[in-house]
């Protein structure tokens, strides 16, 4: 298993990647992720800016994340517990057939070291409020309910974890 920065030759295991994702979290009756977010297109900006880091089992894309600095409106609105720079992880999603195995584990272990090595003070991050294993997960490893933003498809939990605590 290895994590590396995306480029556009994995475009096309990306988009595989989510739609299987997206189908296996409509057939478990979640409706987060539709055809409008995340797109193709947006993973391929992803790729373009550097943003995006794909995690492999023998030479196959099982894991995608994106990580930046970028934070929605809606979270300007929450009460923050550590100052700026926060590193926002977006978009984390596993494989159906690889889920269960510690991957989503592995990527968090890999922003927080990210996040450690640039300097940033916290991982902001957000999950549909919905999807009790994420929330299981971000909750497992540390990241404190910080409040809820409502986004298009719902309401969401931010989470917050400080860096000092890695």
């Amino acid at each position: 298993m290895y994590i590396q920065r995306l480029s556009n030759k994995a475009l096309d295991q990306a988009t595989f990647a989510l739609a299987a994702v997206k189908e296996h979290m409509l057939s478990q009756g979640l409706h987060q992720w539709d055809d409008t977010y995340p797109s193709r297109e947006l993973l391929h900006q992803d790729i373009v800016n550097n943003q995006a880091y794909g995690l492999y089992s023998l030479d196959q894309l099982v894991g995608y994340m994106v990580l930046n600095e970028f934070q929605d409106v809606e979270y300007q609105a929450l009460n923050w517990q550590y100052p700026e720079p926060s590193l926002v992880i977006h978009r984390l999603f596993i494989l159906p057939s690889a889920q269960g195995k510690g991957y989503s584990s592995r990527f968090l272990q890999f922003a927080e070291s990210f996040a450690k090595t640039f300097g940033y003070t916290s991982i902001r991050l957000d999950a549909y409020s919905l999807n009790e294993t994420a929330n299981a997960l971000y909750k497992n490893k540390n990241y404190q309910l910080v409040g809820q933003v409502d986004f298009r498809k719902g309401v969401f939990n931010c989470f917050e974890k400080s860096i000092a605590r890695v």
